[in-house]
């Protein structure tokens, strides 16, 4: 099954979205409607190079108002939105090592099945 990216995404966020959906296919963790939330992940990643790509072409982290004060660059905030967007999304694919323990705990504790139910499923 080919997976495709969203077009909206450039071709750097379009080969980890298709690295990312090809692992998870393979692992048989790929469910319908998880290109959605692949999606999102990778819209908030690109997001998220593009306003540090932003951030370091800058060369500083604040720019001065009409009025004189010092305030933070706008991208500050979109790439820190975007992390705990992009987090948000890598927990639920099970990204993260500790995600992956976890999920891997879940599959081999046997204390945690229920009898009954696994017998009505059966």
């Amino acid at each position: 099954m080919e997976i495709k990216p969203p077009t909206f995404l450039t071709a750097a966020s379009k080969k980890k979205y298709k690295e990312v959906a090809n692992m998870l296919m393979q692992d048989g963790n790929w469910k319908e409607g998880d290109d959605i939330a692949l999606s999102a992940l990778f819209a908030n990643y690109q997001r998220w190079i593009q306003a540090e790509t932003a951030i370091k072409k800058n060369k500083d982290l604040c720019f001065e108002t009409e009025s004189g004060y010092r305030q933070q660059i706008p991208e500050i905030s979109i790439a820190n939105n975007s992390m705990k967007a992009m987090l948000s999304y890598i927990k639920e694919f099970g990204l993260t090592p500790k995600e992956r323990k976890k999920l891997q705990d879940t599959m081999t504790d046997t204390s945690a099945i229920d009898e009954e139910l696994e017998s009505m499923i059966v």
